[in-house]
């Protein structure tokens, strides 16, 4: 458990040349765009992160992780999902840098020196959310009214094959 506040920005050129290290965690309602995919804004993400120059190129490697609340799609109530993400970013500033990235990092583009740390780490959490939450045993949702309704769009719905039906009657008399 992380006892000190992530800060709100970071500049991770001068971060990585000092060989910064950040520790710590970031209430969950600062990832607006993360919050926004969960029925609660309640919690906070931890961090554990470096940041180092690897030939000339800043990066950033750690971990970072949250308890989130998400709808189950069975039961439509709350249910908490841990995600926990690796991270291994490179800071670049053109595409032609983006293509001498090694395999094992993932481009992150600086088109100013200082970074929203929390827009950093919500693209990676977001990334790491699953795609259906659901709890481990529930009871379905009771739609109420589901055979009336499935039942009522059947008999609304005309017949495409009424009119061929039709047809194949008359083709029956004329040929009589």
């Amino acid at each position: 458990m992380f006892e000190h506040p992530l800060p709100l920005t970071i500049k991770p050129v001068k971060l990585a040349r000092q060989e910064g290290k950040l520790s710590g965690f970031m209430p969950l309602q600062q990832l607006t765009t993360l919050a926004a995919d969960c029925v609660s804004e309640e919690g906070r993400v931890e961090a554990d992160l470096q940041l180092r120059m690897e030939q000339s190129r800043p990066e950033i490697h750690g971990t970072a992780n949250a308890e989130v609340k998400l709808v189950c799609q069975r039961c439509l109530e709350p249910v908490a999902v841990k995600v926990d993400v690796s991270i291994a970013l490179g800071f670049v500033q053109d595409e032609a840098q983006i293509a001498q990235l090694p395999e094992s990092l993932e481009p992150f583009m600086l088109e100013e020196e200082e970074v929203p740390l929390a827009e950093l780490l919500e693209q990676e959490l977001i990334l790491a959310l699953p795609i259906v939450a659901y709890h481990d045993t529930c009871e379905p949702y009771p739609y109420a009214g589901k055979e009336e309704a499935e039942a009522a769009v059947a008999d609304e719905k005309p017949n495409p094959f009424a009119v061929l039906e039709q047809l194949k009657d008359s083709l029956k008399k004329s040929d009589k």
